[in-house]
């Protein structure tokens, strides 16, 4: 006999499935535009929310790669033109600064990502879009506070990217107090 799921079962699977198809849409969307692997988009988007003139260890907590890792993929975006390695004035560290290019190719990348979620949310109505909203809200506050946890128990030695590498910082409401990222990451420190 078939066995009938339960509602929680299926809305979990039906979550899974869309978060992938939402995932690699949004994806194929950026990658197309910074064309150095799958790391580059959210790179340059960092850059340009919030980490323009950072260093290579801050890029690498980002993106959740390898030290290594990360000075290779900057290695690419300074050959594409995409960013500089300038000396800070101490003259000890090198700091991460996107050039103009790299600056346009950014929010080419953030467009695009806007463009390939807002599809997603196409069929549904402003009221439908303002509860799922709500909802969206409270289960990202649900997965930064479990994500919180494990980095405090260090039951997962793997880097994590942070949730917001591809964030649209305007969109969030980061700066009203409204991102519920920033506010999880807020109220454990």
């Amino acid at each position: 006999m078939p066995r009938t799921p339960s509602s929680s079962q299926h809305a979990a699977n039906v979550l899974g499935a869309l978060s992938l198809a939402v995932a690699d849409r949004m994806n194929t969307a950026v990658e197309a535009i910074a064309t150095l692997g799958p790391s580059a988009p959210a790179a340059l988007a960092a850059m340009h929310e919030f980490l323009d003139g950072g260093s290579v260890t801050q890029l690498s907590s980002v993106l959740g790669l390898t030290h290594s890792g990360t000075v290779r993929l900057v290695d690419r975006l300074v050959v594409e033109g995409l960013v500089e390695r300038v000396a800070a004035q101490d003259g000890r560290a090198v700091s991460l600064v996107l050039t103009q290019y790299g600056r346009s190719t950014a929010e080419r990348i953030l467009r695009a990502r806007e463009k390939s979620l807002a599809s997603a949310l196409s069929a549904l109505s402003p009221d439908e879009i303002d509860n799922l909203a709500a909802v969206l809200d409270t289960m990202l506050t649900t997965v930064t506070h479990a994500r919180a946890e494990e980095r405090s128990a260090r039951t997962n030695d793997r880097p994590q990217p942070w949730l917001c590498r591809l964030c649209d910082f305007a969109a969030c409401g980061r700066s009203e107090g409204n991102c519920p990222v920033d506010n999880v990451v807020t109220e454990n420190r």
